[in-house]
């Protein structure tokens, strides 16, 4: 009898498999990180053609093989659309999936990562937020989330506005995580902690952000 998964999730990689065929990597709610296979999803006027690709979020129907998963149907809800016209906001992007990516495990509730790294891209899209805003609010926030997140005092010495901030970011719900302000200089300094968070913590390099740093 034939198992079949259902899950919600977001494409954060894809790869050419074969001649025809993909192999996508899945954020799930359910499943935390999951490799599946696509079968047929690089030929012409495949159903899948559009709905493998980076970004897409939505709701996916997985065949349980014996050691793989594979697609049987997706029905996607939002594709980030604007992220194929939009060069920079794009980088900025696929570095929040490889980020993602980076922490995100494999058989585990990652309802929490999937929410920030959604609103994140939602930020991207904002007339009134600023792509290096969005990327620093995201880092902060989820090395907190994560419990890595070191006390400034062992950074260094910052204004009441930064103590403010990083205990905004920290307290405040995801849903509500760019619903604030701050100024350039706080910015800054902000960037600063999220960068020497980031070098301490993940021992892996990163393809989007060495683009990043070639656009700043």
């Amino acid at each position: 009898m034939q198992e079949f998964l259902k899950v919600t999730g977001i494409v954060i990689g894809v790869f050419p498999q074969g001649e025809y065929d993909r192999r996508i990597t899945l954020l799930t709610r359910e499943c935390g990180k999951i490799t599946a296979f696509v079968k047929g999803a690089r030929r012409q006027g495949s159903r899948f053609l559009g709905i493998t690709d980076l970004f897409c979020f939505g709701t996916f129907e997985l065949y349980v093989g014996k050691n793989s998963y594979n697609v049987q149907n997706a029905e996607i809800t939002n594709y980030f659309e604007f992220l194929r016209t939009d060069l920079e906001a794009a980088y900025y992007g696929m570095y929040f999936l490889e980020l993602s990516d980076y922490y995100a495990l494999e058989n585990n509730d990652e309802s929490t990562l999937i929410l920030l790294l959604y609103r994140a891209l939602q930020g991207l899209k904002s007339e009134v937020l600023s792509n290096p805003f969005v990327r620093t609010v995201f880092e902060l926030k989820l090395f907190m989330l994560e419990g890595e997140f070191i006390p400034l005092e062992k950074i260094g010495s910052f204004d009441a506005k930064v103590y403010s901030a990083t205990d905004h970011i920290q307290s405040v719900k995801i849903e509500d995580l760019y619903r604030f302000r701050v100024d350039d200089e706080t910015l800054e300094k902000l960037t600063e902690i999220a960068d020497y968070e980031r070098k301490r913590l993940v021992d892996k390099k990163l393809p989007g952000l060495e683009i990043l740093k070639t656009m700043i």
